[in-house]
Formats: C-alpha cells, structure tokens, sequence
C-alpha cells in the first residue's frame, strides 16, 4: 500500500528499488543540465561571418603641377553636398591638398607655419565643405579655415580641459585613429578626451558650442573584454573614436566589438563583430617599457582600426589587421606589407553584411585609407603595386 499524500513512506526499500530511484535520480539530473545548457546556448548572441566580394575600382591621377604625395596618413572627405572630394595633409608643403576623385585635379592650399595664423603639425581634418575645413593641430587649437587657407575662427581646445585631463585627436594606425569631429546642426565642435585622475582611465567626447561655449560631457564605456585598456597593451591603449550623425562610435584597438553612443537620447548599443580569420583580442604586452617589445606586440597580435560610414551604400566597415610575426623589431617595414589586412561590412543597423581579405602588398599600411561616399579609398603605394610613378592612384573598395 502506497503513503497517503503528506506522509512519509517508512518501509525499508530493497536493492532493486534502490537501483531504480539511483537511475531515476541521475536521469533526473543529467536531463536538468542538458536542458540548462541548451537555454544558455540560446541566450548566447553568436555571429556567423560570411564572406563577401569586392570590386576595386582604380583612380590613377596624371602628373600634376601640385607636389603631391603618394599617399596621406591624415584624410577627410567632403562631408556636404556631392562634391567628390577628399582632403589629405601635405607634410612635405604644409598644406592641404584638395584631391578631386571626378576631375582628377589636385590644388593646393598653403598653411602658415608662422605668424597671427600659423598652423603646426595638423592631428586632425573634418571637411565639411570648401569655406569650412575644421583643422586641429599640436598646439590644441582648432582652425576653420576657408579656401585658400585663412583662419577665420580659432577655438583654444585646452580652455575646456579639466585637471587630469588631456586632448587626444589623432591618426597612427600603430595606436588609434581618434578623429575631430564637428556637428553642422548643433554648430558644435566633437572631441575626444582622455581623463587620466582616475583609475582606470577613462575616456569621454566632449561637445563644444561654438554659439556660447557650453559643453556637453559623454563618457565612453569601458571594453567588455578588458576595462584596463591603458594597461598592459603597449601602443593599444587608447579607442579609436568616429562621429557620424548624432551617434558616436567607438572601439578598441584590442578587440573586435563596436560601441555606439547617441547623443540625442544616450542610447548605447554594443556589436558583436568577431572576425572569423583572426584572433579577436590582443594579448597583454611583455614589458612595460622596453619599446622594441611594443613594436613586436604590435605586430604579433590582431589591430582593430575605426569605424567608417560609406553614405551613398549606407554601410558602415571596419578595418583590422592580422598578427603575423616579427623577427626584428629594428625593422617592421620587412613584414609591414605582409600583413593581411581584413575588412567587414555591416548594414545601417550594424548587422553583418560579410568579411574579407584585401589584396597583400598594394595598399600603404602606414597612411592608410579614407572613407569616400561610393566606398573606402585606399592609397596604392605598397611593394606590390604596379604604380612605379610618383603619380597619385587610389582605389575605391566597395562590396560587389
């Protein structure tokens, strides 16, 4: 006779009951975690990455009048109206060289190196159109200068800086890519902030007013993968930070997700956008201070770089470069070339779109590349390019 509900059954179980309730038991149990492992299975977001084409459309530019370069490490294309027009810094003039990508032109605009309007070495170009070239330089000013290269505004950044806290715009695809930005709705100027009086660092973008100088603070979070990003990384130690529209995207330089801030409503997202052909997160540096052990870190692991918008497709992409390994940090240049380098477009809602490998050898790692509004340009200057001129020639990168 079985126990009424509530009581408690007394009799002594023999060995086959026993037996039964134990196989019971671990079925029970061994059923529970496999249901439990499922459930955490389906709550993990995971990203498969499919590989996309490309088309490279070429741009060779005749020889020009202008002493252009054949490559720019500091680039900004026109932000306004349908001008096919790209800015890139001179260092050899100390100018900017206006770079039509239609009319295949080049004019120049010469920088004052002294005087009421002298300009030092620039760290950052937002054009925005021909009569407004925000340019920022080593003195932490900010300059909007118009077509031929007069100041007519001058904004001292250092003004608006706290104890502890330093400027940092920058463009060194070793480090970060940290770029000016400025808001042509809010009349505002964007800039990134590295707040050093607290541990761990933290990083913000401020917005400045040009009407009242007020500024507005927005703090950038911390990695998900490593909040101590200032240590222990070598180079890698400070976001790469872009302004497109109201949001600010960000990432780090040693790993693979993008964070999005929106200065409207200060709404974060965080992205998911692991590579499938490469580690997604650089190892901690060796030492901390011996600096051919920064370059050999810098090359042996994984380099996320900034996050591009391309307007007429509507695709935002992201570049990073692979490890490879360096014999001799005296000389990175052998192995500079030889290094892959990757990249991965994601649609208007930052969903995947593809990945892939760029061709080895053709494109100048060292400057680097632009956004354009038909796809990302790149300079051909590498050992592998079939361009043997001092002529410029560019290729526009775009999915197929």
């Amino acid at each position: 006779t079985f126990p009424k509900t509530g009581e408690v059954f007394k009799g002594r179980m023999n060995k086959n009951s026993k037996e039964l309730i134990m196989k019971t038991s671990t079925f029970y149990y061994i059923s529970l975690f496999l249901l439990l492992l499922s459930c955490s299975q389906a709550n993990k977001k995971t990203m498969h990455v499919k590989s996309v084409d490309i088309k490279r459309e070429e741009i060779n530019f005749p020889p020009s009048d202008v002493l252009q370069l054949k490559s720019y490490y500091l680039t900004s294309f026109n932000q306004s109206g349908p001008l096919p027009e790209l800015i890139g810094y001179n260092y050899k003039e100390h100018a900017l060289d206006c770079i039509n990508l239609t009319s295949k032109q080049i004019i120049q605009i010469p920088l004052q190196p002294e005087g009421p309007q002298a300009i030092v070495r620039p760290t950052g170009i937002y054009y925005h159109s021909k009569d407004s070239i925000w340019l920022s330089d080593e003195s932490q000013n900010v300059f909007l200068l118009n077509r031929t290269g007069d100041v007519a505004k001058r904004i001292d950044l250092k003004a608006f800086l706290d104890e502890g806290e330093e400027l940092i715009i920058r463009t060194n695809h070793a480090m970060s890519t940290i770029h000016l930005g400025y808001d042509p709705n809010h009349q505002s100027l964007l800039c990134t902030i590295k707040d050093k009086s607290v541990k761990p660092t933290r990083f913000k973008v401020k917005e400045i007013s040009l009407s009242n100088q007020e500024v507005s603070s927005f703090e950038l979070s911390a990695s998900v993968v490593e909040p101590y990003i200032d240590e222990g990384y070598a180079n890698m130690s400070e976001p790469n930070v872009s302004f497109i529209g109201e949001n600010i995207i960000y990432n780090y330089p040693i790993e693979s997700h993008i964070y999005i801030l929106n200065r409207q409503d200060g709404s974060r997202k965080t992205i998911e956008a692991d590579s499938e052909h490469t580690p997604n997160k650089a190892n901690k540096c060796s030492s901390k201070t011996d600096y051919s052990a920064w370059v050999k870190h810098g090359f042996e692991n994984p380099h996320f770089y900034d996050v591009m918008y391309i307007p007429s497709l509507k695709m935002y992409v992201r570049l990073h470069a692979g490890p490879i390994d360096l014999p001799d940090a005296n000389h990175p240049e052998e192995v500079a070339y030889k290094r892959s380098l990757y990249t991965m477009f994601f649609d208007s809602a930052f969903q995947s779109l593809g990945e892939t490998v760029l061709p080895q050898g053709i494109y100048n790692p060292y400057t680097g590349w632009s956004a354009t509004p038909s796809g990302i340009a790149f300079f051909v200057d590498g050992p592998q390019s079939p361009n043997e001129t001092d002529n410029l020639e560019l290729e526009i990168v775009s999915p197929n």
